[in-house]
């Protein structure tokens, strides 16, 4: 007897509960989680993905310089000075100017390859000659030469040379423009003896910058 009641109650409240967790609204839907998705990262590549832009090249690619400028100062105790002016048509470039306080006869006149003109005591601070090909040193009108080649400057008994060069190898445009560079001047003759001509030491410099011809 005592078990049959004991199994009735236990039915009685297995009754109460089911009723209890049934009595809402069936037509409420049951909350879920929100259903989440991984993101395809292969739509877009990410920042760092992006190859960065070479500004060299983008430099090369989009100047048109047609003229130039370069305004020698004295190296050491010289009292060598002037200006120099450049124009570009075609693949010509023209260098007209002139320059002072120099020995009379010929100077070494080079394109070289850094526009650093800190050491104004010996002039090294702008580095060697102009010599992106990796050529020999040679005459302007040599086949194989620095591209910063120009040969020599020729003085009067004043002291004074006055320029009107023709060249077709520096430009500049492109890849090897000579903008930024500077220019040089030796105080000796450039005699063409490698590997930089032996026109000894360096007697004024100056830095070519663009010119605004408007």
């Amino acid at each position: 007897m005592f078990y049959r009641l004991k199994t009735a109650s236990l039915l009685t409240i297995s009754t109460v509960v089911l009723a209890v967790a049934g009595c809402g609204d069936p037509a409420t839907p049951v909350a879920t989680a929100p259903e989440t998705t991984t993101p395809n990262t292969a739509e877009a590549p990410s920042v760092r993905d992006v190859p960065p832009v070479d500004e060299g090249v983008r430099d090369a690619a989009t100047d048109d310089n047609q003229a130039a400028v370069c305004k020698l100062e004295p190296i050491g105790d010289s009292k060598v000075k002037g200006t120099i002016h450049f124009e570009q048509e075609g693949d010509k470039v023209t260098l007209t100017g002139e320059v002072s306080g120099l020995k009379p006869g010929k100077h070494g006149f080079h394109v070289h390859e850094k526009g650093d003109l800190s050491d104004k005591e010996t002039g090294k601070s702008a580095g060697g000659h102009f010599n992106p090909t990796g050529q020999k040193h040679g005459k302007p009108s040599d086949a194989e030469r620095h591209v910063g080649d120009l040969g020599n400057v020729t003085a009067n008994d004043d002291g004074v040379a006055t320029l009107d060069i023709t060249d077709t190898v520096i430009s500049l445009n492109g890849e090897h423009s000579i903008i930024g560079k500077s220019l040089m001047i030796h105080e000796g003759e450039d005699v063409f003896t490698q590997p930089t001509g032996d026109a000894g030491g360096r007697v004024a410099f100056g830095l070519i910058e663009a010119e605004d011809q408007n």
